[in-house]
């Protein structure tokens, strides 16, 4: 026991809970270069290092990427379990003999019932790794493009790790109250049978919790007067305040019946604070999952929008090209009304697919900016002959005559001093001439169209592609 002690994750935990912990867990042996998990397989398990150092490392952009090292009393797995992945997203791989204490998937949600303090203690780890993987997703990006979007995208990704973070701070909070229940629990003498059916009733509960339809502010609070009448009537403490969390949860006045008529007068009270402080928990726990779903959401959608991990030059769908570049650039397009006009029968293409999102980027960007923040921004695309056309319209003041032949130029820009580089156009010329390929500009006042032809034979080898 007193070895374990010594680690880092058990140091402040509580000695029952670190029975727990070692009763419930299976020991594991890694030699060095052997992995323990492998990116893009099964990892149903999460493990703390007793003895050793694992390195955890994923691809990025064809090569191999070191994230970090777990030493002894590191823990790791928890993202993958807590985010419901089908598959590990990092390979964790031995550097000297390990040996590591392991927990399944079923044993590892156990955790945070059995052993509240370690379940707030990777709660908090998971939040501070989150964090890490959002400020270096911005570190990694490649293209100028995604200059343009990082505030955005830090934006988007700040409010979910806000979120989890706050989930998270509540339920260490939470936890000793729980903890303080579920002993008295414990103490109140209630027979095998009993126990079984209140285990079964948090069960369903919390199951139902997660069910629960949406109510109006209205509904809401006339249940919550009802509840809170009825918790009152039968001397709970703190009634009021626990009748919030059971409406929100969709417990109904019959299930509270329903548990009084079973229990004596005396258990009615700790049982009820227990059920409540589970449905808590049940709650935190949904709004951890869903900001790191949200979170995953993202990565997978810039992963998406930059072509990562893909061959230079690949079979390219401008649609989905045109799609995944408004999702990246949602910050921007929240007043903006899109229009999509687009050609079924439009063929794939063969190019830089992150390179043509950079120019659908820069083209949209700047459609928005020409309209306020505010309008109706067009796409379009169109099969002509053996080119594929694409038309970014937006209804903004449109470009002066005077202006228009200078577009295209390098460095030359019409926005306020810092505001831009004058590069985004003569960025979309060159890729585009690069691929083959031809833009041109349409302009009025009340409608500016960006007219991109692409030869649908493409380019044939990445050699070609940025002569």
């Amino acid at each position: 026991m007193e070895n374990y002690r010594q680690l880092v994750a058990f140091q402040n935990i509580p000695v029952d809970e670190l029975q727990w912990l070692i009763k419930h867990s299976t020991e594991a042996s890694v030699e060095p270069g052997e992995n323990f998990f492998t990116e893009g397989e099964v990892a149903d398990c999460f493990y703390v290092t007793l003895e050793g150092e694992m390195q955890i490392a994923r691809m990025v952009n064809g090569q191999n990427q070191v994230l970090g090292t777990t030493p002894a009393g590191i823990i790791g797995g928890e993202l993958t379990l807590l985010n419901h992945f089908p598959v590990s997203m990092v390979t964790s791989q031995a550097i000297v003999p390990s040996r590591l204490m392991v927990f399944d998937k079923q044993t590892f949600r156990q955790i945070f019932a059995s052993c509240p303090n370690f379940g707030a203690y990777i709660f908090k780890i998971a939040t501070e790794r989150m964090q890490t993987v959002a400020a270096s997703m911005h570190q990694q990006e490649k293209l100028a493009a995604l200059g343009k979007l990082s505030a955005g995208l830090a934006h988007e990704l700040n409010n979910p790790a806000a979120a989890a973070r706050r989930a998270a701070q509540t339920m260490r909070d939470l936890l000793p109250t729980l903890q303080a229940h579920t002993v008295q629990m414990s103490a109140l003498g209630l027979g095998e049978e009993s126990l079984a059916d209140l285990d079964a009733c948090q069960k369903q509960w919390i199951a139902q919790a997660a069910a629960a339809p949406s109510l109006s502010a209205l509904e809401q609070s006339d249940r919550e007067d009802e509840l809170g009448d009825w918790l009152e009537e039968h001397g709970i403490e703190n009634g009021w305040e626990m009748a919030e969390v059971f409406v929100s949860s969709g417990v109904k006045l019959d299930e509270l019946d329903e548990l009084a008529s079973c229990l004596p007068p005396r258990f009615l009270e700790p049982v009820t604070a227990w059920l409540h402080d589970s449905l808590c928990a049940a709650n935190l726990l949904d709004e951890v999952e869903q900001s790191t779903r949200r979170i995953s959401d993202l990565v997978t959608a810039i992963k998406e929008y930059t072509y990562m991990d893909r061959a230079p030059v690949q079979d390219v769908d401008i649609h989905h090209g045109l799609d995944v570049t408004v999702k990246v650039l949602k910050h921007k397009l929240r007043n903006i009304k899109i229009m999509r006009q687009y050609d079924p029968d439009l063929p794939i293409l063969t190019g830089k697919g992150g390179e043509l999102n950079q120019v659908w980027t820069n083209l949209i960007d700047n459609a928005v900016d020409a309209m306020g923040g505010q309008g109706e921004l067009k796409l379009v695309t169109r099969c002509e002959n053996n080119f594929a056309m694409v038309e970014v319209a937006d209804n903004g003041p449109g470009i002066p005559p005077e202006i228009e032949p200078h577009i295209f130029e390098p460095f030359y820009t019409t926005k306020e001093v810092g505001s831009g580089t004058g590069l985004g156009l003569d960025i979309v010329y060159r890729i585009i001439q690069n691929h083959g390929g031809k833009i041109e500009v349409w302009s009025k006042p009340g409608e500016t169209r960006f007219i991109v032809r692409l030869p649908v034979d493409g380019i044939e080898n990445s050699k070609e592609v940025g002569q």
